[in-house]
């Protein structure tokens, strides 16, 4: 009689795989995208690119959003060229493959995504997977104040520079349950009592922009209820009202400002000297030194100086992933990475909300998800950086397969 050996898809199955990764970052956060294996490689990454070999394994592959492969070959053309021309030795080295890691991430999850998703009929279980990690996220954060309160000496919730969150996904997990409260909670009153309910967990992580991402997902929620024109006042008014903001320096504190100085610098960095279209490639300062002491002038904030930080300038992005992007390739490939999402601004600009309460809570997700990505250092670093590529895709994918059998 044959003995039929295993297949590695008997052996391991994907979507098992999957589901428990996003619970490991979830559940043990920082513990298990920081635990080293062998050299500069962490668990996080192998367990990444072990769920990648496999989906590739699967042979299963869909060709979809090229425009992020090009993106991506544009980004490996770049690395290419630095470890080439760019006489990267030792720490700078390291540095180039660490600050790649933002584009390992987006490829990674772009494989595993197509390996899943082959039709539509797969996308109810990553809108499972979501949800899931959405509601978790709250109940660790519930959990958290609640054992910080009862057992923690001098536990504070608003304390100045105090970070109270379980993890880093289960900020993500919480801008995504408003959405999930706007999109399918129907009893108007239970509806605003959970909303309100999760702009306090939001206010309690730490990041200001938390609750700014929590507070946009509801400002989309009403976008979308009132007529096109009417939206595009209403963004006209809110971005000027941002602008005047930002040049009044008493509606600003130094945490803002520091960020404000330093998306300028990178601006001009990718706007005057390279021109839109070029990029700086890899294992390259992200601040001139010069900078990092102006900063310090204006700020009191040394944190930038090389002499005192080793590789300061390399290691701290501009606190924005787009800009990251941007300062890597450039401005205009950038761009390609918007190319799936022409539905997605379609929806929040001139059509009004769906009938389907799934296209209007991932709308809803990935707004909110895209304000923490534009106000933090994220898609750089492995907590919750394809968390951010699982609601991107889809969204991108659900919104693109809208009305097809």
């Amino acid at each position: 009689m044959r003995v039929r050996i295993p297949s590695i898809q008997d052996l391991f199955r994907l979507e098992t795989l999957i589901v428990l990764y996003f619970l490991a970052l979830l559940f043990f956060g920082k513990a298990f995208t920081k635990l080293p294996v062998i050299g500069p490689l962490y668990l996080h990454d192998a367990v990444l690119l072990l769920i990648t070999v496999l989906a590739i394994n699967r042979g299963k592959l869909v060709s979809r959003f090229n425009s992020i492969w090009i993106l991506l070959a544009i980004a490996v053309l770049y690395l290419v060229i630095s470890l080439l021309f760019f006489h990267l030795r030792g720490p700078l080295l390291l540095m180039a493959f660490r600050q790649f890691n933002l584009f390992l991430y987006m490829g990674c999850s772009l494989v595993i995504f197509n390996s899943v998703v082959r039709s539509r009929a797969d996308l109810p279980k990553l809108l499972r997977l979501i949800r899931l990690i959405s509601i978790l996220s709250v109940w660790l954060q519930v959990g958290l104040i609640v054992y910080g309160k009862l057992f923690v000496p001098g536990f504070s919730l608003f304390g100045e520079g105090d970070y109270n969150y379980f993890s880093p996904l289960a900020i993500f997990g919480i801008i995504t349950y408003s959405a999930i409260i706007l999109a399918d909670e129907k009893n108007v009153y239970l509806r605003w009592v959970k909303l309100i309910f999760a702009l306090f967990l939001s206010t309690t992580i730490g990041h200001s922009s938390a609750f700014l991402a929590v507070f946009i997902v509801i400002i989309v929620y009403f976008l979308t209820r009132i007529k096109p024109l009417h939206r595009f006042i209403a963004v006209g008014i809110c971005l000027t009202a941002v602008l005047a903001l930002d040049l009044l320096p008493s509606f600003r504190d130094v945490n803002a400002s520091w960020r404000l100085l330093y998306w300028h610098h990178i601006l001009n960095n990718i706007v005057f000297q390279h021109y839109l279209i070029l990029g700086n490639g890899f294992g390259r300062p992200f601040m001139t030194s010069s900078f990092a002491l102006y900063l310090n002038e204006v700020l009191h904030s040394p944190i930038m100086i090389n002499d005192l930080y080793p590789l300061a300038t390399y290691l701290n992005p501009p606190h924005n992933s787009i800009l990251t992007i941007m300062f890597h390739v450039g401005l205009l490939p950038a761009l390609l990475l918007f190319v799936p999402l022409k539905k997605f601004f379609g929806q929040i600009l001139l059509r009004s909300h769906s009938a389907d309460p799934a296209i209007n809570f991932l709308v809803y997700a990935l707004a909110g998800c895209f304000v923490w990505i534009m106000f933090n250092v994220i898609l750089e670093l492995p907590h919750s950086a394809t968390f951010f590529w699982l609601v991107f895709l889809t969204t991108a994918f659900a919104l693109k397969m809208r009305g097809r059998p």
